[in-house]
């Protein structure tokens, strides 16, 4: 059996910056140049990191490939 390929300490980093620049940051517009400069991970794993925050309802896209934080909490339409 193989063992983890994955860097856990790389990757709890990542986790924590993305919670500290865009989660708890109303104010941050970004793209996915932005979140690959910021994160400095390859532009494939930056794309997959925003295309999750997107399907979770935590971004939305303001232009064509620039997205800002959906307000928080997410409101709920009844």
């Amino acid at each position: 059996m193989e063992g983890e390929r994955r860097d856990t300490t790389r990757r709890a980093e990542v986790v924590r910056s993305v919670i500290t620049r865009v989660v708890q940051n109303p104010s941050t517009t970004l793209s996915v140049d932005t979140l690959q400069r910021w994160l400095q991970v390859p532009l494939d794993a930056a794309e997959r990191i925003l295309q999750r925050l997107i399907d979770s309802g935590l971004l939305r896209e303001v232009r064509r490939g620039v997205w800002v934080r959906s307000p928080w909490p997410l409101s709920t339409s009844w």
